[in-house]
């Protein structure tokens, strides 16, 4: 069959790898379809454009839409409708965590046929091979989609891949790969080739505010992530790997035991990752950096361990301190997550989160304190149905605008004194930061006019 994936536009300043995209695209190629792609989000073409595209091209058999973003919904529902007015209109597949959380939302707003829903690839690859051989798709598993009577018709999710290394490696040859390989990580050196690679799917941790597609974690293979990366350096130069599982580092044992198969593969790269406050013990961190690490991102969230347990993290508010501590001592300098408004929330709480960017930021991150936002089909989501903040997906969606806006106020104040509170916290850490990045700018004119080191340089603010 011939099919056609879309990339839909979220509006940002970065070109971001669509890893899900690639992945569906290349399950579909393995089982010998034909696989294109309509690049929304990078070539920013405007919605209307796909009606254009699909009436003057040859008939796809299906087209796929991956929804992986909640900004994104807007664009979807407006591109979906052109794909419905086009002249060779084909079966219309949606996917990802808005798709899976809201199936019948979604296919009511899209026009859609088939929601995939769960972990994707195996369902998609099931409901094509039925499609092709125009078989019954009505137990095809996790796929939702609209009966004629107007109500959902909702099958169980396939069961999860494992190992995850039966998956083929994602299409990227199917994307302008230097478009998406020349941004530039902040850790990496400012020549770096950086791509993303996912070494596990899944989290152990079971956060309120985060959609999970599926209840597991599971891990590839070293070897199989090993040949992967090998593939991307070899063949696309990629010399920097950002690793965007939700945890690599689940806790100490696991970060030390995934960098030391990384020194022993020996890959010429460098690394960052995501991980647990109780993963970054001076030892696991040292590994890690012997091992080509220049960065980790930490889910802090809280730094009320009240508000910790309502958001049913598995960390202490020290283990947050002790994190940073150690990653100073290794001369590491973490991304630091902080949300805010979550169930249990006050201004204490928002000031102990004050007190810990302030105590902790350098001129290396521009951090801030977000307010929480109850994704649908999060816990935190169905807490505020119960509470009677929202009614359902409709009411988030006409609400929601983007994660530096609130959806939702779980706190005891008002919508204002809330954003009062917000806005001073942060004008507090953002004019902290621009104190400490004039400070070591200054510092460096002063080094560079009387003591210049050559091993050291410098050029100013204006040669970034």
């Amino acid at each position: 069959m011939r099919i056609l994936l879309i990339t839909i536009d979220h509006l940002a300043h970065l070109n971001i790898f669509p890893m899900g995209v690639a992945y569906i695209a290349a399950v579909a190629r393995q089982d010998g379809h034909e696989v294109e792609i309509w690049n929304q989000e990078l070539y920013h073409f405007e919605d209307h454009e796909i009606q254009t595209y699909l009436d003057e091209n040859e008939p796809y058999d299906v087209i796929g839409v991956g929804i992986y973003g909640y900004q994104m919904f807007k664009k979807s529902i407006e591109v979906c409708k052109y794909i419905q007015k086009s002249k060779n209109k084909p079966i219309v597949v949606l996917g990802s965590n808005g798709p899976s959380a809201c199936p019948e939302y979604f296919l009511e707003e899209t026009k859609a046929d088939y929601i995939v829903h769960g972990e994707g690839e195996t369902s998609w690859r099931e409901l094509l091979r039925r499609l092709e051989n125009n078989l019954d798709t009505t137990d095809s598993p996790g796929i939702s989609f609209m009966k004629h009577d107007g109500t959902l018709h909702k099958n169980p999710d396939s069961p999860l891949i494992r190992p995850v290394d039966d998956l083929p490696f994602p299409a990227w040859d199917l994307f302008p790969m230097d478009a998406y390989i020349l941004y530039k990580h902040e850790s990496a050196k400012h020549t770096a080739r950086c791509f993303p690679v996912l070494y596990s799917r899944g989290c152990p941790q079971n956060c309120n505010f985060c959609f999970r597609l599926y209840d597991s974690y599971r891990l590839r293979s070293f070897e199989n992530v090993f040949e992967e990366i090998t593939i991307l350096r070899d063949k696309y130069k990629v010399d920097h790997i950002d690793f965007v599982d939700e945890n690599i580092g689940i806790n100490e044992k696991a970060l030390i035991r995934f960098s030391k198969a990384m020194k022993k593969a020996d890959l010429g790269v460098t690394w960052n990752c995501h991980g647990t406050t109780p993963a970054c013990t001076v030892e696991a961190l040292t590994t890690a950096i012997d091992a080509g690490m220049t960065a980790i991102n930490l889910g802090i969230e809280s730094l009320d361990q009240t508000v910790i347990d309502n958001i049913t993290k598995q960390q202490t508010v020290q283990d947050a301190y002790d994190a940073v501590e150690a990653c100073k001592e290794v001369g590491i300098f973490p991304g630091l997550n902080i949300i805010w408004g979550n169930i249990g929330d006050t201004l204490e709480s928002l000031e102990k989160g004050v007190e810990f960017l302030m105590k902790y930021n350098s001129t290396h991150h521009l951090r801030s304190i977000k307010p929480v936002t109850p994704y649908p089909g999060t816990p935190l989501y169905h807490h505020a149905i119960e509470k009677g903040l929202l009614k359902g997906p409709a009411d988030f969606y006409e609400k929601y605008q983007n994660s530096d806006r609130m959806t939702c106020n779980f706190t005891e104040l008002s919508d204002e004194e809330f954003y009062k509170a917000l806005y001073d916290a942060n004008k507090r850490i953002v004019e902290d930061w621009h104190r400490r990045v004039a400070k070591a700018t200054t510092d460096g004119y002063k080094e560079a006019y009387f003591n210049y080191d050559p091993e050291v340089g410098f050029r100013g603010p204006r040669h970034v």
